[in-house]
């Protein structure tokens, strides 16, 4: 993946057109979006306010798309646009907000640079995950920006999972179940498992076991361009558990034993859209607060 710095555009010539998202549950979301679609039209924007599901009508036509929420209205717009090659911007009117490219106290500012042609394009992985029963598919394939997480829906069983990397086996994975992190998704569920952060730049999948019976089996970085194959097996003659996919926190599917999940890198890359100044370590240091004492 890549990172496109962009030269400066004449105002009001970055962008012709914005469709702007905006989670109405979270606090401030009426007053921050009369303010972005204020912002726009101000630089000659034609504005559109998307629907929670829009229709692929409703994103034909427009450049820019705007998500006002936290990370999870993120994941939520970046399934849809992705496809389409719609730079993103996120607004952070939520918590931790790491995806987000402008926190809702300086968006004039930040939002200012962007309609200035000052920001930068980062190409972000994601994932495309299907499940398959006697080599029929199932489920999917359905993106993912963050992870797919294959784990027991039942609290107190463990499961095996058998994985290969392409063709080669890695492991049997004993324990309550496996996380699939791109490197944007190593600062989300997979870091509150021990994980490693991982540069996005970085064109790799990240193995993270869920509470391993096998203290030894660690989480390993494996390339992503081979497909990731996990088989649920069986433990012992009758035992059934409830196992479960689901993407981005999202819920996918049962699985039953002997089905596969493959994780493949997905054709096109979510186009991430970062006002000046803005970088991935520079988000590190603010939101974990590294430096600080």
């Amino acid at each position: 993946m890549e990172t496109r710095f962009l030269s400066r555009i004449p105002s009001g010539r970055a962008f012709g057109s914005a469709l702007v998202f905006c989670n109405e549950a979270k606090p401030d979301s009426s007053r921050t979006l009369a303010l972005v679609r204020s912002l726009l039209k101000a630089r000659g924007v034609a504005v559109r306010t998307a629907a929670r599901k829009p229709s692929a009508l409703s994103l034909r036509g427009a450049d820019l798309a705007i998500a006002l929420g936290g990370d999870g209205t993120m994941l939520h717009v970046a399934r849809m646009v992705a496809p389409r090659g719609i730079p993103l911007l996120g607004v952070n009117i939520g918590t931790l907000g790491f995806l987000s490219g402008a926190e809702a106290t300086a968006l004039r500012r930040s939002l200012g640079y962007v309609l200035s042609g000052h920001f930068a394009v980062e190409e972000r992985s994601m994932f495309s995950a299907e499940v398959l029963r006697g080599g029929r598919r199932i489920y999917g394939p359905v993106l993912a920006l963050n992870e797919v997480v294959t784990r027991c829906g039942e609290q107190v069983r463990a499961i095996t999972l058998s994985t290969r990397s392409g063709e080669r086996f890695v492991s049997d994975y004993f324990g309550d179940g496996l996380i699939v992190a791109t490197p944007t998704g190593s600062t989300a569920y997979s870091l509150a498992a021990a994980g490693p952060i991982i540069d996005p730049s970085l064109d790799v999948m990240l193995i993270a076991p869920i509470c391993p019976h096998a203290l030894t089996q660690r989480h390993l970085i494996v390339p992503a361009h081979l497909p990731l194959t996990i088989r649920l097996g069986r433990r012992r003659e009758g035992e059934v558990p409830r196992v479960l996919v689901s993407l981005d926190g999202r819920s996918g599917c049962d699985l039953k034993i002997g089905d596969e999940v493959l994780v493949r890198r997905a054709e096109v890359p979510l186009r991430l859209l970062l006002p000046s100044g803005r970088s991935f370590f520079e988000v590190l240091r603010r939101k974990l607060k590294w430096g600080e004492r």
